[in-house]
């Protein structure tokens, strides 16, 4: 008797852990979730791309999905952001330069305020797949400090 009892509780235990869903961390169960994905250009005022600048999406810029990146040799992004959904799919994406004098200057943090539409409807809790349908541009201005 005591064997099958400890049989049926190694069951349990791992169909607990099967039920888990270890990989979409924010997706639990009864947490309402969206993903928001934004791309786009930062340039200077010449239009120049401006590498080594950090673009973020959400409160605290941390997430199990990718809700922070640095953009490239041509100044470009791609952010995907998991999270509870905003109400309007309203959301500010922060661009802050890291890297200081080596990618061209010191530029002024910026904040921009985009919205996304559905791209892909969700099922249960997860509410969906959401994107801005534009490329967001954005152009940083030199820090006054910098522009000797």
């Amino acid at each position: 008797m005591g064997k099958i009892i400890k049989f049926l509780l190694i069951c349990l235990g791992f169909k607990s852990l099967t039920a888990c869903d270890i990989f979409d961390g924010t997706k639990e169960y009864g947490t309402p979730y969206a993903e928001y994905e934004v791309k786009g250009r930062v340039s200077d005022a010449e239009g120049s791309p401006i590498q080594g600048i950090r673009v973020s999406m959400g409160e605290s810029q941390s997430s199990h999905l990718d809700s922070v990146t640095v953009t490239d040799a041509e100044g470009r992004f791609h952010v995907i952001y998991g999270t509870f959904p905003y109400n309007d799919n309203t959301f500010d994406i922060q661009f802050t330069d890291i890297d200081g004098e080596a990618g061209g200057g010191l530029f002024e943090e910026q904040t921009v305020t985009v919205q996304a539409e559905m791209t892909e409807e969700g099922d249960g809790w997860d509410e969906g797949d959401y994107a801005v349908k534009e490329d967001v541009n954005v152009t940083l201005e030199l820090k006054k400090d910098s522009e000797e």
